[in-house]
C-alpha cells in the first residue's frame, strides 16, 4: 500500500472523529483544541488579506467545516481532499457542488483561479513538498495568499512524547510477562503508525516556499501539550494558553504546530 493509500484509509476510517473535533469551541482534548486554534488563526490570516467575495480553496478540506465557515463569512469556497469519505461527508453536510476528491499534487483547477488557499494538516503526510507547493502556486492568482500548516521539528513536547512511546513499547515484554505470571489476559501489540508524519524547521521551510514563489508574510506557532499523557491529563486548556504567545518569538518555538501565510509572487 502506498503512502497516499495509507493516508486515504486512515482519514476515511476517522471521518466521524474529525467531525466531532469542532463541536466544542473550548474542548478539553488536546487534539481537538489544536484543530480549533489553527482553524481560528487560518481564518484570521485569510480575512486580513483576502477581501470578502474572494475565491478560496481548502486543500485537504477534510469534513468541509473550514470551507463552510469561510463561505458563511462571505467567501466563495471550494474544497478538495484525498479521502473519498471526507468528501462524502462534506457534500452531505455542506454544498455538494463545491467539494471533490483530488490529490494536492494535481489540483483540478486552472492556473490563477484562487485569491486564497488554506492547506491545514496536509504537507506532513506527503512524500515530497515540491509538487504540492508548485500546484498551490499555480492555482493562486498573482498576489494571492496561502495559509499552510506544518508540525515543528524543534518542539520539545514532541520529543517528550516520542520518549514516552518508546518507553511504553520497551516495557511491553515486561508487562506481558507479569500478566502471564498472574494469569492475566494478553493484549495484542499495537504497531507504530504506518502513516508518515514529517516535521519542519522554519528556516529551510521558508526558503523552500520562497523557491516556489511563495513569500512569507506571517508566521504563527501554537499548541502546547504532551499527547502521551492525554489519557491521564486532558490538556485542552493548556493548549489554549499557547494561543496568546503564538506570535511571541521568544517562546512560541516550543509549540508543535506552525502556520505560515505566504503570498504568491508571479
Amino acid at each position: 500500500m502506498s503512502s497516499k493509500e495509507q493516508v486515504n484509509e486512515l482519514f476515511t476510517q476517522t471521518v466521524d472523529d474529525w467531525a466531532r473535533f469542532y463541536e466544542d469551541p473550548k474542548p478539553a482534548n488536546l487534539t481537538a483544541q489544536n484543530l480549533v486554534s489553527r482553524r481560528r488563526f487560518a481564518i484570521e490570516m485569510i480575512e486580513a488579506r483576502v477581501p470578502k467575495g474572494g475565491k478560496i480553496l481548502d486543500v485537504g478540506c477534510g469534513t468541509g467545516h473550514l470551507a463552510a465557515e469561510l463561505a458563511r463569512r462571505g467567501y466563495e469556497t471550494w474544497g478538495t481532499d484525498l479521502s473519498e469519505g471526507m468528501i462524502q461527508y462534506a457534500r452531505e453536510h455542506y454544498n455538494p457542488d463545491r467539494f471533490q476528491a483530488a490529490d494536492i499534487e494535481k489540483i483540478p483547477f486552472p492556473d490563477n483561479t484562487f485569491d486564497g488557499i488554506v492547506c491545514l494538516g496536509v504537507m506532513e503526510y506527503l512524500g515530497s513538498d515540491d509538487p504540492a507547493l508548485r500546484e498551490m502556486h499555480r492555482v493562486l492568482k498573482p498576489g494571492g495568499h496561502a495559509v499552510i500548516t506544518t508540525p515543528s521539528s524543534i518542539c520539545p513536547f514532541f520529543y517528550m512524547d516520542r520518549g514516552l512511546v518508546r518507553a511504553r513499547f520497551m516495557a511491553r515484554p515486561v508487562v506481558g510477562a507479569v500478566r502471564r505470571l498472574f494469569g492475566g489476559e494478553l493484549r495484542p501489540a499495537q504497531p507504530y503508525p504506518k502513516v508518515q508524519h514529517r516535521r519542519y524547521r522554519r528556516g529551510p521551510w521558508v526558503e523552500l516556499m520562497r523557491s516556489h514563489g511563495l513569500e512569507l508574510e506571517d508566521w504563527v506557532c501554537h499548541s502546547w501539550g504532551w499527547y502521551g499523557l492525554e489519557r491521564f491529563f486532558p490538556q485542552g486548556a493548556f493548549c489554549r494558553a499557547s494561543d496568546r504567545f503564538a506570535r511571541d518569538g521568544t517562546i512560541n518555538w516550543i509549540s508543535s504546530d506552525q502556520l505560515s501565510c505566504v503570498r504568491a509572487v508571479k
